[in-house]
């Protein structure tokens, strides 16, 4: 369970920015003091996880709506703000990166100024590169020259590390950062050479997936016992799409799990397993044990009947309690799977309160499934979401209106959308055709 303490409640305005919702993006819009609120997301970075989760196209558009003045987060990143992990200023400066693509080009000299002047002035080349905003013609022109003007020798070899872009295009005109660049090339040779050297033998290359094919069942189940890494998880595997029973007996054996209480490869193997699963997958949700009650869920969500149903639910009522939002995801598709309506509570307080914004993928589908009506409205509202993936699921099952063909036609050209274009155009096309019969 993660702490959720820092997120306002989920029915405010401010909690709703911060866990990157639609209905927050669309109160935003007409709400006294929403700039402070905003800027206060974009400062803050409220993903519960940065490695899965987006906002910068979200906030960025929010800014552009609003007309609201990057200032604040210029104080930001120039004052104590500034001063942190490089990971602490990221959307910052991702948001202001793609600002220009709105015509909002009182971001420029912001990102100009901090890739010059910034602690973290390579956070900035690379959020300005990552958004492709540097290929705007005359936008960023010379700004190699003012950010090797700004840096020393010592500065540009600790930030300029590996051969991509913007560094390889600027080592064609600027000679120090080339210097930085052959200089890590050479020592990388250097280093991998001496590793060679140092080899006494080569390392023995693990079994590939065709190592399983012609391979004895028996044979199989003793690597699983045996084994490690890829050969545990390619034999797993092929015994699952085997139909092996002996793969539940091996789902049961806590000895085949790793440190974080999993054998990789399982969940895989099960789902090729398939109905012949669920009997076990129903036990192993009332056994107790963490880990066979992940696995059965799995198996159910996947394969159960509408009496697992209950099962599910209770799995998505945990998750949600606990706070364990990815656990969430795989009961609330399962439910949808099944038509249970009666989990729509569930499933409404689950899209409510999450943090993870990824999630809301899987609830939506569990909502779709269990009260295709009532979803007609959060998929409206998730034209809006952070989550390009759940812009582009919204878009395929958002009712005919006025105001969503607005929206769909917005989608379509948004430059802070180019994920969600084909598909906001798609469901504008169906629109267009008259449904037969």
């Amino acid at each position: 369970m993660r702490d959720d303490s820092p997120y306002a409640e989920p029915g405010t305005l401010l909690g709703q920015l911060q866990r990157g919702r639609g209905l927050g993006a669309l109160r935003a819009s007409a709400a006294p003091g929403a700039a402070d609120l905003v800027h206060a997301c974009v400062i803050g970075d409220h993903r519960w996880d940065r490695t899965t989760e987006q906002r910068d196209s979200y906030l960025a558009r929010l800014i552009h709506r609003l007309d609201l003045s990057p200032a604040p987060i210029e104080s930001h990143l120039f004052g104590s703000g500034g001063d942190g992990d490089a990971e602490e200023i990221e959307l910052a400066l991702h948001v202001l990166a793609l600002l220009p693509l709105t015509g909002r080009f009182d971001a420029v000299p912001v990102l100009r100024r901090y890739a010059t002047e910034g602690r973290h002035w390579t956070s900035a080349v690379e959020a300005i590169e990552w958004t492709g905003v540097r290929e705007m013609p005359g936008i960023w022109a010379g700004l190699d020259a003012d950010v090797v003007a700004a840096h020393s020798d010592e500065e540009l070899a600790a930030g300029v590390v590996g051969a991509w872009e913007p560094w390889t295009s600027w080592a064609r005109t600027q000679p120090r950062i080339r210097h930085v660049l052959e200089a890590d090339a050479a020592r990388r040779t250097r280093d991998l050479g001496g590793k060679a050297a140092g080899r006494a033998t080569p390392p023995r290359p693990g079994p590939s997936p065709d190592d399983c094919t012609d391979t004895g069942s028996s044979v199989l189940v003793e690597r699983v016992r045996q084994a490690g890494g890829p050969g545990r998880r390619q034999a797993l595997v092929e015994l699952g799409s085997r139909g092996e029973p002996v793969l539940l007996d091996l789902a049961e054996d806590p000895g085949l799990r790793n440190a974080a209480g999993w054998a990789p490869g399982m969940p895989q193997a099960l789902r090729h397993l398939g109905k012949a699963a669920v009997p076990r997958a129903r036990a192993w949700t009332a056994s107790g044990d963490t880990t066979l009650n992940a696995l059965g869920v799995g198996v159910l969500a996947g394969f159960g009947d509408r009496d697992d149903g209950r099962h599910l639910l209770e799995a998505l009522t945990a998750a949600a309690t606990a706070g364990d939002w990815c656990a969430m995801e795989t009961p609330a598709r399962g439910l949808g799977r099944l038509r249970v309506a009666e989990a729509t509570g569930a499933l409404v307080g689950a899209w409510e309160t999450t943090v993870h914004s990824a999630a809301r993928g899987a609830v939506l589908q569990g909502l779709l499934g269990c009260a295709p009506e009532a979803a007609e409205g959060f998929a409206v509202e998730a034209l809006d979401d952070c989550e390009p993936d759940v812009q582009r699921q919204a878009c395929a099952v958002v009712p005919d209106t006025a105001r969503v063909r607005g929206r769909l036609r917005s989608l379509g050209d948004d430059p802070l959308a180019p994920e969600v274009h084909d598909a906001a155009r798609l469901r504008l096309d169906r629109f267009a055709v008259p449904e037969s019969g």
